[in-house]
C-alpha cells in the first residue's frame, strides 16, 4: 500500500512538473505572437510589405494559439485587399472562420468580408456580412467586460471600421442618410482617440464629401478641408503614408474647382502654404496634389488607390484641357493592372470620365461606348440585385410554414375548383349559347360601322391627293401668271416707243428743218420701228415657247388595268414572230393612267423595234414595300454598257438593220419620271432605269409608289375591328389629344421619345430643346399635383442642392419617373456631344442619383425585423385560410341563388340595348340609349358586353367626328385651292388670248411704218395716219391685257428665304432676315437661277444695305459674263427671257410691299456672275 501510495504521488508531481514545464514553453510563444501581430497592425497604413513579414511570422509561430494566428491571417487579408488578390484574401477569412472562435477576430474577420463586397460591389453579400458583423457586435459589447485589455484595443478598431465601412457602402450606393448615420455612430473624442489610424480614416472619411450637409456650399467646403488638412497633418506627424496621400487626393478633388480653390486659398492660406511644397501657381497646384499623392500610393502598393488616384489626376488635365494626358491617366488607371476590374464603381466611375474626355476631343465613337459600360456598370450594381436571394432565405427559414399554407391554399383551391365546374355545368348550355347571341349584333354593327369608316378613310385619302395635286397646279398657274406679267411688261414697253415715233413724224410734219435734221428723224423712226419688231419677236417667241406643257391626274388604280390594254395590240408582236407576254399582277400604284399607259407602250413598242423574229417580250411587276417596279424585258440585241449610260439622252439609236430610231420615246419617259419626282415626296422612289447585256437582250424598267386599293382597305378594316377605333394614329394626334385632355405625363412621354431619336439622328441641339419641353411639361404635371409647389425641374442647377426630382421622389409624388430618367439621360448625352460640360456634370449627376435613389432597397432594416414576425404572421394566416375553406359554402350558397335572379333581369335589358344597337338612329342617340340602359349592377360578363358595345360606340362616334371634321377642313382647303387655281386659269387663258390677239393684230404695224419711211417721197400723211391708228389699236388691247392683270391681287407676307430653297441647291447654307413677299415666286427664282447655273449649288450670302430692304447676293459659278453683257442681262431678249422673268419677280415684290427700292442687277466677278436681288424685308 505505502509502495502504491508513494507511486501516486511521484506521479502526480512529474504531471504537475510538465504540465508547468509546457507553460513556460508556450507563454513566450504567445507574448511574441500578439507582439508580432500588434506591429503589423501598426504598419497597416505605413508598409504593406512589413506587415506581411511579421504576420507571416506571427502565423508561423501561432501554434495552436488560434486567436493570434486568426489575427495573422487578419492582417495578411488586409494586405490582400489592398493590393486587390480579392480571391486570396476571401480564402484567408475564410480561413479565419474555421480556425477559430475568438468573437473579436472573427468580427473582424466579418468587416473586412464587407470592405470586400463594397469593393466588388456585392450587394446582397455586403448585406449578409453586415447582419452577422451587428448580431457580433451586439454579443461582444453584452459581454464587454470579460474582455482582455487586448480585446478591448482590437474592439475599438472593429467598431470604428465597421461603422467606416458601412457609411462608405451606403455613400456608394447613392443612400445619402444611411451613410451618415452609420459614421455619425462614432464619437471623435471617445474611445478612437486612442487609435490614430482608424482616427484619420474618420477624419479622410468626413472631410472627403457627402457626409456634411449643412449650411451653404461654402460652408461645407470650408469644414471638409479643415477634416482633410487635419488629417493630412496628423499623418504626416505620425508617419502614415497611406492617410496622407488620401487627404492630398481628396484635396485636389476639393480645390478642382476655380471659385472653390479661390475661396479656399484665401481662407486658409497659411494651410495651402504648408501644403505646397513644391511652390506650384494656383491653378497647377491640385494636379501637384494629385501628382504627389499617386507618387505615394504606387510606393505604398494600394492598387484601388492607386487607379483612384490616375482618375484625379485625370480631372486635373481636363481642367487645364490637357485631354490628351487625361486620356493617358485614365488608360493607366484601367489597365496598369488588370484586378482593378474587380470593383466596379471605381471602373464605372473611370468610364464615365473617359466618355467626358473623348468627348472633349470630339471622338464620339469613344465617348459613347464608354458612356454605355459606365450606364450598363450602374445597373449592374445597383442595389435592388440582391432581392430574390433574400427572397430565398426567407423561403429556407419558413418551408414548414409554407408547406401548411400550400396544403391549405390547395384545399382551398379544390373546393372553389369543384364548386365553379358544379357552376359552369350548371349553366354552359345557357350561357354560351345567350352570351354567342348577345355578341352578334355587336359583330353585324361593327361590320356595318367598319365599311362605313371605310368609306371615310377612302374619301380623306381621295380628298388629300386632290389637294396635294390642286397645290401642284396652283403653284404652275402662279408661275404662268407672274410670266403673263412678264409679257404685259414687255408689252407696256412698246406704247412709249410708238409715242417717240409720233413725236418724231409731228416734227417732220411741222417743216422747217434742214434735210440733215430730218434725216436723223426719219433714221430713229427706223431704229424704233427695229425696236418695237425685236420686242414683238421676243413676245412671240416666249408665246410659243411656253406651248404644250405636261399636266398629271394623280389616282390610285391596279396596274392589270393598263395591261389589259396593252394586251389588245399583241397582233403587231405577232406578225413580227415575237411571244409577247403580260403578266398578271394585283399591285395598285399611285401615278397618271394615261402616262403609265404611254410609257408601258413606249417601252413595248421598243422592245417590239429591237427583237428579231422567234424573240420574246415579257411585262411584268415587281411588288415592293413602298413601290411597285414595271419591266418590259426583251431577248434582242442588249445595249453596251456606253449605250447603256446614254439610252435616255436624245441620241439616235440603231437596231440591227441599222435603221435609226428618234429616240424621243425614252427621253419622254425619263422626263415623266422627273416631273413625278418634283410633285412631292411621296414620288421620291420613282426611278427608271436599263439591265442589258450585248446580244442577249434588255430589261427597261420604271418604278411608282403603291396606291391604296379601296376594296383591299375594306377588308382589313373589317377584319381588324379591334383596329378601327385608332385608324390613321398619328404621334400629332396623340400630342394634340393630350393637350386637349392636359396629359401631360403622355407629352413628356412624347418629347423624351423625339430626345432619344434626335440622339440618335445625331441633332444633339434638338435634343436639348426637347428635354427643355419634357422638363415643361413634367413641371406642369408637378403643380397639377401640388399647385403651389415651387420645386420644378431644371436644366441646369448647384450639384449642392437637392434636385427637384429627388426630393419629389422622397415625397411619394406619383410622377413617372422612368421618362425623368429618360430625359436626364438624353440630356447629359447631348450636352456631352456639345461640350455643355456645366449641364452635362448636372444631368449626369442627376441620372445617377435618382436611379439608384429609385432602384435602392431603403428598408433592410425593416425587412429583417418582417423576417422575424414572419412565423407569426404565417400561423395567422392559416387560421384565416381555414376560416375562409369554412365559409365558401354558405357564402356561396347565398350570392348564388341571388346571382341567378339578377342575372336574367340584366339580361333582358342587353338584349335591348342590342335593339337599339342594330336601330336605324344615329350613333350618338344609341350611345345616349345604351348610357341609359347600362348599371353597375350588371354581371362581369354581361357588363363587359354592354361596355364593349358603349366602347364601340364612343369610339365609333369620335372617330367619325373626327373623320368628318378633317374631311371638312381638308374640302374647304381643297375648294380655297380649286377656286384660286380656277381664277388663275382663267385669268392666264384670257392673257393667253389677249396676248396672242395683240401679236396677230399689231404685228403687221412697225414693218408697213418702216416700209413707208424707206420710200423715197416719205409719205408722211400715211406714216402718221397709220402710226395713230397703231397707237389706239395697241392700247385698247394692251389695256384690255392690264385690266385682266389688275383682277388678281398680289400676296405679301412674312416667308423665310432659307426654308424656301432646298440645301441641295446651295454650296453652305445662310441666314437672312425674314423677307416680304410670295412664297411661290421667291421659291421660282431660285430654281430659274439654279437651272441658269447649270444645276450646280449657289453660293447666297443676304446682307440689309438700307432700312426696309435685303439683298441677296447669289454667286453663280458656272456663268461667265462681260460687264455689258451683266448690264443688259434682265433686258428683254429672247435668250434671257428666264432672266426677264426675274426681274419681273423683283418688280412684284415691290409692288406687293409698295416698296419701289426692290430690284435685281448682274455684275461680273472672278467666281462667276453675282447676282443682287433686292427684296422688301418682312416688319
Amino acid at each position: 500500500m505505502k509502495r502504491t501510495k508513494t507511486y501516486s504521488i511521484i506521479t502526480g508531481w512529474v504531471a504537475c512538473l510538465l504540465l508547468l514545464m509546457l507553460a513556460a514553453c508556450n507563454v513566450p510563444h504567445v507574448q511574441e505572437v500578439d507582439e508580432l501581430n500588434d506591429k503589423a497592425y501598426a504598419l497597416h497604413y505605413r508598409n504593406l510589405d512589413s506587415v506581411r513579414i511579421y504576420a507571416d511570422k506571427a502565423y508561423g509561430l501561432a501554434g495552436s494559439y488560434d486567436a493570434g494566428k486568426a489575427e495573422a491571417l487578419n492582417n495578411l487579408a488586409f494586405v490582400d485587399l489592398m493590393k486587390m488578390r480579392f480571391t486570396e484574401a476571401y480564402a484567408k477569412l475564410d480561413s479565419v472562420l474555421k480556425i477559430t472562435d475568438n468573437q473579436v477576430e472573427l468580427l473582424v474577420a466579418d468587416i473586412q468580408f464587407m470592405r470586400l463586397c463594397q469593393r466588388e460591389s456585392l450587394n446582397k453579400e455586403f448585406y449578409d456580412y453586415y447582419e452577422k458583423a451587428q448580431k457580433r457586435i451586439h454579443r461582444i459589447e453584452e459581454d464587454e467586460k470579460l474582455l482582455s485589455p487586448r480585446q478591448r484595443r482590437r474592439m475599438v478598431y472593429a467598431r470604428s471600421e465597421f461603422a467606416i465601412v458601412t457609411s462608405t457602402y451606403y455613400y456608394y450606393v447613392g443612400l445619402e442618410q444611411p451613410s451618415i448615420k452609420a459614421i455619425s455612430q462614432i464619437n471623435p473624442d471617445g474611445e478612437i482617440q486612442t487609435d490614430m489610424a482608424q482616427l484619420l480614416a474618420y477624419y479622410y472619411n468626413i472631410g472627403s464629401g457627402g457626409i456634411i450637409n449643412t449650411n451653404s456650399q461654402k460652408a461645407i467646403e470650408q469644414k471638409e478641408f479643415e477634416y482633410l488638412i487635419r488629417c493630412y497633418m496628423l499623418a504626416r506627424q505620425h508617419n502614415f503614408p497611406y492617410w496622407e496621400a488620401n487627404s492630398l487626393q481628396a484635396i485636389s478633388e476639393l480645390i478642382l474647382n476655380d471659385k472653390s480653390r479661390a475661396t479656399l486659398m484665401h481662407d486658409n492660406l497659411p494651410s495651402f502654404q504648408y501644403i505646397n511644397l513644391d511652390n506650384m501657381p494656383e491653378q497647377l497646384l491640385a494636379g501637384n496634389l494629385a501628382q504627389r499623392s499617386l507618387h505615394i500610393f504606387q510606393r505604398y502598393g494600394d492598387v484601388y488607390q492607386t487607379a483612384g488616384c490616375y482618375r484625379t489626376l485625370a480631372s486635373c488635365y481636363w481642367k487645364i484641357k490637357d485631354y490628351r494626358s487625361a486620356i493617358i491617366c485614365l488608360n493607366k488607371a484601367l489597365h496598369d493592372n488588370p484586378a482593378i476590374k474587380q470593383a466596379p464603381d471605381l471602373v464605372a466611375s473611370i468610364r464615365e470620365q473617359l466618355s467626358v474626355t473623348y468627348s472633349a476631343i470630339n471622338n464620339k465613337q469613344q465617348s459613347d461606348y464608354n458612356r454605355n459600360i459606365y450606364l450598363d456598370l450602374q445597373d449592374e450594381t445597383r442595389q435592388d440585385r440582391y432581392l430574390t436571394s433574400r427572397a430565398e432565405q426567407l423561403e429556407r427559414t419558413s418551408k414548414q410554414l409554407n408547406l401548411i399554407i400550400i396544403a391549405v391554399a390547395l384545399s382551398i383551391f379544390f373546393v372553389l375548383a369543384s364548386l365553379v365546374l358544379f357552376h359552369y355545368l350548371r349553366r354552359r348550355k345557357d350561357s354560351q349559347g345567350s352570351l354567342d347571341d348577345l355578341l352578334l349584333p355587336l359583330e353585324q354593327w361593327r361590320h356595318n360601322n367598319e365599311k362605313h369608316m371605310a368609306e371615310l378613310a377612302d374619301k380623306y385619302e381621295e380628298v388629300s391627293e386632290q389637294l396635294v395635286i390642286n397645290k401642284i397646279h396652283l403653284t404652275d398657274n402662279k408661275r404662268k401668271h407672274l410670266e403673263q406679267r412678264a409679257k404685259i411688261s414687255l408689252v407696256n414697253g412698246v406704247i412709249p416707243l410708238i409715242d417717240r415715233m409720233l413725236h418724231e413724224i409731228e416734227k417732220l410734219k411741222k417743216g422747217g428743218e434742214s434735210d440733215a435734221v430730218q434725216a436723223e428723224r426719219y433714221t430713229y423712226i427706223r431704229e424704233l420701228t427695229d425696236k418695237i419688231n425685236e420686242l414683238n419677236a421676243v413676245l412671240t417667241e416666249w408665246i410659243q415657247l411656253r406651248q404644250g406643257k405636261l399636266s398629271l391626274h394623280i389616282e390610285s388604280f391596279p396596274i392589270q388595268q393598263v395591261f389589259d390594254i396593252v394586251k389588245k395590240g399583241r397582233m403587231g408582236f405577232h406578225m413580227k414572230g415575237i411571244d409577247l407576254r403580260v403578266e398578271d399582277t394585283k399591285a395598285v400604284v399611285k401615278a397618271d393612267r394615261v402616262l403609265t399607259l404611254f410609257m408601258v407602250n413606249t417601252l413595248a413598242d421598243n422592245a417590239r423595234k429591237f427583237t428579231e423574229k422567234g424573240g420574246k417580250v415579257t411585262i411584268s411587276s415587281i411588288e415592293e414595300s413602298d413601290y411597285v417596279e414595271i419591266s418590259v424585258a426583251d431577248t434582242g440585241c442588249g445595249l453596251t454598257e456606253e449605250q447603256q449610260q446614254h439610252i435616255f439622252d436624245h441620241k439616235p439609236i440603231h437596231d440591227q438593220k441599222d435603221s435609226a430610231s428618234h429616240g424621243f420615246g425614252l427621253m419622254n419617259c425619263n422626263g415623266i419620271i422627273n416631273k413625278y419626282k418634283k410633285i412631292s415626296q411621296i414620288f421620291s422612289v420613282c426611278e427608271m432605269g436599263v439591265e442589258s447585256e450585248k446580244d442577249k437582250g434588255s430589261r427597261f424598267f420604271f418604278r411608282l409608289p403603291k396606291g391604296i386599293s379601296r376594296v383591299l382597305l375594306a377588308f382589313v378594316l373589317a377584319t381588324a375591328s379591334l383596329l378601327t377605333a385608332q385608324a390613321r394614329p398619328t404621334r400629332a394626334s396623340d400630342k394634340a389629344t393630350a393637350l386637349a385632355k392636359k396629359d401631360y405625363n403622355t407629352l413628356a412621354g412624347i418629347y423624351a421619345d423625339s430626345a432619344y431619336f434626335s440622339n440618335i439622328n445625331g441633332s444633339y441641339s434638338k435634343t436639348l430643346a426637347y428635354a427643355d419641353t419634357c422638363r415643361y411639361y413634367l413641371n406642369l404635371h408637378y403643380l397639377q399635383l401640388r399647385p403651389k409647389g415651387k420645386e420644378l425641374m431644371k436644366q441646369l442647377g448647384s450639384l449642392s442642392i437637392v434636385p427637384a426630382e429627388i426630393k419629389w421622389y422622397h415625397d411619394s409624388l406619383p410622377m413617372n419617373y422612368g421618362i425623368i430618367l429618360d430625359i436626364r439621360n438624353e440630356s447629359a448625352v447631348a450636352a456631352l456631344a456639345l461640350h455643355e460640360w456645366d449641364v452635362y456634370k448636372y444631368n449626369n449627376s442627376v441620372y445617377t442619383h435618382l436611379f439608384k435613389e429609385r432602384y435602392a432597397d431603403n428598408s433592410l432594416g425593416e425587412y429583417c425585423r418582417m423576417m422575424m414576425k414572419s412565423e407569426t404572421n404565417k400561423n395567422v394566416a392559416v387560421a384565416l385560410l381555414v376560416l375562409f375553406l369554412l365559409s365558401i359554402f354558405p357564402v356561396y350558397y347565398v350570392m348564388y341563388y341571388r346571382h341567378r335572379l339578377s342575372y336574367q333581369f340584366c339580361l333582358e335589358r342587353v338584349k335591348q340595348i342590342n335593339t337599339i344597337l342594330l336601330s336605324d338612329v344615329s350613333e350618338e342617340n344609341k350611345l345616349r340609349e345604351v348610357e341609359k340602359g347600362v348599371s353597375d349592377r350588371f354581371p362581369e360578363r354581361l357588363l363587359a358586353i354592354v361596355n364593349q358595345i358603349k366602347e364601340a360606340l364612343i369610339a365609333s362616334v369620335e372617330e367619325n367626328q373626327k373623320s368628318q371634321s378633317d374631311i371638312e377642313m381638308l374640302e374647304d382647303e381643297v375648294r380655297c385651292v380649286e377656286y384660286e387655281n380656277e381664277r388663275l386659269h382663267i385669268s392666264n387663258s384670257i392673257l393667253d388670248n389677249c396676248l396672242s390677239t395683240l401679236k396677230h393684230e399689231t404685228m403687221y404695224y412697225p414693218s408697213r411704218i418702216r416700209q413707208l419711211v424707206d420710200e423715197p417721197d416719205g409719205q408722211l400723211e400715211a406714216i402718221d395716219e397709220l402710226a395713230i391708228y397703231y397707237k389706239e389699236l395697241y392700247q385698247i388691247l394692251s389695256q384690255q391685257a392690264m385690266s385682266q392683270l389688275e383682277s388678281v391681287k398680289l400676296v405679301s407676307r412674312p416667308v423665310d428665304i432659307t426654308t424656301l430653297v432646298s440645301p441641295s441647291k446651295l454650296t453652305t447654307t445662310f441666314e437672312s432676315p425674314l423677307i416680304s413677299g410670295d412664297p411661290v415666286f421667291l421659291a421660282y427664282l431660285f430654281d430659274i437661277l439654279y437651272l441658269i447655273n447649270n444645276n450646280q449649288p449657289l453660293t447666297v450670302t443676304a446682307e440689309e444695305h438700307q432700312p426696309g430692304y435685303v439683298t441677296l447676293h447669289v454667286i453663280m459659278s458656272t456663268l461667265t459674263l462681260s460687264d455689258d453683257v451683266c448690264r443688259d442681262l434682265f433686258q428683254p431678249s429672247a435668250d434671257r427671257l428666264m432672266f426677264f422673268i426675274c426681274r419681273q419677280i423683283a418688280r412684284d415684290n415691290g409692288e406687293s410691299t409698295n416698296k419701289r427700292g426692290c430690284g435685281i442687277s448682274a455684275n461680273a466677278t472672278p467666281n462667276g456672275v453675282r447676282i443682287d436681288v433686292v427684296l422688301a424685308k418682312a416688319n
